[in-house]
């Protein structure tokens, strides 16, 4: 047997152990991204869940009361229901795999989700006040409503703040975990309800303690500006996605060390940028390697620093190796981050 068919033998033997490989990587990473796919649907509907109760309560004192500090909270309840029913589906729909017709995947509509939902919160802020400054007039008219039951209501909103701060952490917790814009932005407006529903038990007591019915239309403005304000800065998050944001500084560091630490033949990173769809990064840059690697060298280096970025931040990284004598006067015409360019600190052994 001569060495061409020693050889060919060798090259067919392997072949189906790199097939089982390629494909048990495959399958992982299949089952890895559905498992993160149910579990932030899974949060956005545990939220809904508990928003719909709070809701439903908060509805309830409200035809007791007549309060315009409750309304505000149950109207505050019932946007948090429809969103997080909403998210849950958006959450699905991002989270497919690219097709033809998006080959960058659809992560974007958990962004375009999070900014309706902070147009949602605006709108809902401002006709608040629209109406709590109707009531204030007529208070200060001589036509005060009497408000019913205020101690109890103020014990619900605290029992409420407890709730809402319950959620708030569970949605923290699955947004950072699963890196979704919709869970956190449902998480920022259930922060804001922790917060509401305090300053409404406070309110209450206060108008319980003085017999001021104009505060209750008054802190009802008051809370419902602060509402405003968690939601234009959810649509300012958002748009920023939308148009293709750079990534945040703290992220280009580590993703910086992490291409430093990969190979110490690395000369320099240079042309980086890197932007975010939904829960997906995508990162490109240049690095100057010495002029006498082989190709093979070349292209295995690349490829581990695209597995390692992809592995940590769950991104689509594309490298692309510069040789170092050719790397001056080899920049883009984009200004910014795309002209910086990194180089790699070396230790220096001394002999």
């Amino acid at each position: 047997m001569n060495a061409g068919s020693r050889w060919v033998r060798h090259t067919q033997s392997k072949k189906p152990t790199v097939a089982m490989n390629v494909l048990q990587t495959a399958t992982q990473q299949i089952s890895t991204h559905a498992d993160k796919t149910s579990g932030a649907r899974r949060a956005a509907v545990y939220a809904a869940w508990g928003a719909g109760a709070l809701a439903l309560c908060k509805l309830i004192l409200f035809f007791m009361t007549g309060s315009m500090v409750v309304a505000l909270s149950a109207w505050d309840s019932t946007l948090d229901v429809f969103v997080s029913a909403l998210n849950q589906k958006v959450i699905h729909f991002a989270r497919q795999s690219p097709d033809s017709n998006h080959p960058y995947g659809h992560g974007k509509a958990e962004s375009m989700a999070a900014l309706a939902q902070g147009a949602l919160i605006v709108s809902g802020g401002v006709l608040i006040m629209i109406s709590s400054g109707q009531k204030l007039w007529e208070d200060l008219q001589g036509a005060p409503t009497v408000m019913q039951h205020p101690w109890p209501t103020a014990a619900f909103f605290i029992v409420a703040a407890l709730a809402s701060w319950v959620i708030t952490g569970g949605l923290k917790h699955a947004s950072r975990k699963y890196n979704s814009p919709a869970l956190a932005a449902d998480s920022e407006h259930y922060r804001t309800d922790v917060m509401a529903n305090l300053a409404s038990a406070l309110s209450l007591a206060a108008i319980a303690f003085t017999g001021k019915t104009w505060l209750d239309p008054l802190l009802a403005g008051v809370f419902a500006i602060n509402i405003g304000w968690g939601g234009f800065k959810l649509l300012s998050t958002s748009i920023n996605d939308l148009l293709d944001h750079d990534l945040p500084e703290s992220m280009k560091e580590d993703v910086l060390k992490l291409i430093s630490d990969s190979n110490e033949l690395i000369i320099d990173v240079h042309n980086f940028r890197g932007r975010r769809s939904g829960h997906r990064y995508f990162i490109d840059f240049h690095i100057t390697l010495p002029a006498n690697l082989d190709f093979r060298t070349v292209h295995e280096i690349t490829e581990d620093i695209e597995k390692k970025i992809e592995e940590r931040f769950d991104a689509d990284v594309v490298v692309h190796a510069d040789p170092e004598e050719e790397n001056h006067g080899r920049v883009r015409t984009a200004p910014g981050l795309h002209r910086t360019l990194h180089a790699i600190p070396k230790n220096k052994e001394t002999t």
